[in-house]
């Protein structure tokens, strides 16, 4: 672990020739640092780069160089909702499984077609807005994934809603 306190020292008393960015793991820094150490630029540098480094707060060296209070990296799931009448995949996530022995056959219906949906309740069948919620969100889900064009995603959410 890096400590701050040696680097601005490093930085000092040899950063013309770039020592503190070598124990910073700036390696590519500190070979310019040696390459153009005669011209002197890299001795202001390294006074600039001292007062950084002791004016730097502790968790902020933490960070930059010590690897410290990383986030975690931010997975989205840009896939659709698995549409329920897919047949289960063998790979235990929804896609379209290769027709070879040992997997599902396929299944009237599957893929869905353009616009598919899965059927709504009959009408007059009293939906509550638990329900209700629920089959706007699904079909605003296949609009997002490019299933229905909007005139479609309108008539069907007209459906739904006179069906209510």
């Amino acid at each position: 672990m890096k400590d701050k306190n040696v680097a601005a020292i490093l930085a000092l008393f040899l950063g013309g020739i770039g020592v503190h960015k070598f124990y910073l793991g700036r390696t590519g820094a500190g070979i310019l640092y040696l390459l153009f150490s005669l011209t002197m630029i890299p001795a202001l540098l390294a006074v600039i780069d001292f007062f950084v480094l002791a004016l730097m707060d502790n968790d902020e060296f933490n960070r930059r160089f010590n690897g410290a209070n990383m986030l975690p990296p931010v997975v989205v799931n840009m896939l659709p909702p698995a549409y329920p009448g897919y047949p289960p995949s063998p790979y235990g996530a929804p896609g379209y499984p290769p027709q070879q022995p040992g997997y599902p056959p396929a299944q009237p219906g599957y893929p869905p077609q353009h616009g598919a949906m899965p059927p709504a309740p009959p009408a007059g069948s009293g939906m509550s807005p638990d329900e209700l919620a629920k089959k706007l969100e699904k079909l605003n889900e296949l609009r997002i994934a490019g299933l229905l064009s909007e005139e479609e995603f309108n008539q069907q959410k007209a459906r739904i809603l006179n069906q209510a």
